[in-house]
């Protein structure tokens, strides 16, 4: 099977879409399938490309979005003469401008499209007609909708979407990467001077819906049943003021640490170093909820039980009670009880980290995810675009 990927969102630029499409992109290919990407121009972009073992055409998509969509579409045709078979599809890896630069492109290259949904992005229009319409015009030409959760998934029907026309493939980890040296993980704890204390992490950029405020909110009742207990923060972003503010305020001290950004290569020794993972996630108007919570897989991947919320696909991430727990979105006392036993009973966190790993090994990596993916994409039938039932 052939077929073109349009991803504006791909490396070198970092973010959980970015390294959705590349990693999901480059699993298809290791199973054998002849696969092009159609992405955005960047610094950095050519070193990148030359470590993918498929083709990547790049193209500017700097300034408007129907710039970008245009320049996308343009892409395709360039990507196409790259392949040895016609494309049985193209693939937008998230809305815009990737929808509407393959209803562009499938102008002169008659292929079905498949669009990825991520999490809240169908249930946003922010008022704006213009965005609502376009929104519409890709999901009525789309042929399959893709969702990386549940939630997702449930976020596609209530666009209008018809259940028979929405898969879920998820979203993945390599959990290879995550199987790290104790010695590295000790010497980073010395590194941050954690020591031998119960640690708990949170990876996520420094931004309101992650929860970041309520876990400290949460802490002093943690502390007082598990004292010496470090919380460790990797990540930056603009809540990292008011975070530290609010540690001043609740006279946490030394008890929390503001690691900052870590290195690909860096973060899965982060993970090792951790007793337990925490991101528990939130509602905030007028950002997008999250879809699923890569940074939970990855914990699980490294053994880590982890603690979230039951909002958005978080509970797709975490099994409750069997690899980690829920508990209610901005409710600090719930959060600090779970998190408070979890660091108490050693047996039950190791039974659920192990639990997670072997969760992720079964469901959740890249290789599975590719599997999904391509069994989605067999199920679209090579018909011209817009001959499937209307959204």
């Amino acid at each position: 099977m052939s077929l073109i990927m349009i991803a504006d969102d791909f490396p070198p630029a970092v973010g959980g879409i970015q390294t959705y499409a590349c990693e999901l992109a480059l699993a298809t290919a290791e199973l054998g399938e002849e696969v092009a990407v159609v992405a955005s121009a960047q610094p950095g972009a050519e070193a990148v490309d030359a470590e993918l073992p498929f083709t990547v055409v790049r193209v500017p998509t700097a300034g408007s979005y129907p710039a970008a969509a245009m320049n996308l579409s343009a892409g395709v045709q360039m990507a196409l003469r790259e392949l040895s078979a016609p494309p049985r599809c193209i693939v937008a890896t998230k809305w815009s401008p990737e929808g509407p630069a393959a209803i562009l492109a499938v102008r002169a290259l008659p292929r079905p499209i498949v669009l990825i949904g991520h999490g809240g992005e169908f249930a946003m229009s922010g008022g704006n007609l213009v965005k609502w319409l376009v929104q519409r015009s890709v999901l009525r030409r789309t042929a399959r909708c893709l969702a990386n959760s549940a939630y997702t998934a449930d976020l596609f029907a209530r666009a209008r979407i018809p259940r028979e026309r929405i898969g879920i493939i998820y979203g993945g980890v390599r959990p290879e990467r995550f199987e790290r040296d104790p010695a590295e993980a000790a010497g980073l704890r010395a590194e941050l001077g954690v020591g031998a204390a119960p640690m708990l992490l949170t990876v996520a950029r420094l931004v309101e819906r992650k929860g970041h405020e309520t876990v400290l909110r949460a802490l002093p009742a943690v502390l007082a049943q598990v004292p010496g207990a470090r919380y460790v923060i990797v990540g930056d972003g603009p809540t990292h003021a008011p975070l530290e503010a609010l540690v001043a305020e609740l006279e946490l001290g030394d008890a929390v640490i503001f690691a900052g950004r870590a290195d690909d290569d860096r973060l899965p020794v982060y993970y090792a170093a951790s007793d337990l993972f925490v991101m528990p996630g939130h509602p905030v108007r007028g950002e997008l909820a999250e879809g699923l919570g890569l940074a939970f897989l990855e914990a699980a991947a490294a053994g880590v039980p982890s603690v979230g919320t039951s909002f958005g696909g978080i509970p797709d991430a975490i099994a409750d009670g069997e690899t980690g727990l829920l508990v209610a979105p901005r409710d600090h006392d719930a959060l600090a009880d779970a998190l408070a036993r979890l660091l108490l009973e050693a047996d039950l966190r190791a039974h659920m980290g192990a639990a997670a790993r072997e969760r992720v090994l079964r469901e959740f990596t890249w290789r599975r995810v590719a599997e999904r993916f391509l069994a989605e994409l067999a199920m679209v039938a090579p018909t011209a675009p817009g001959e499937g039932a209307p959204a």
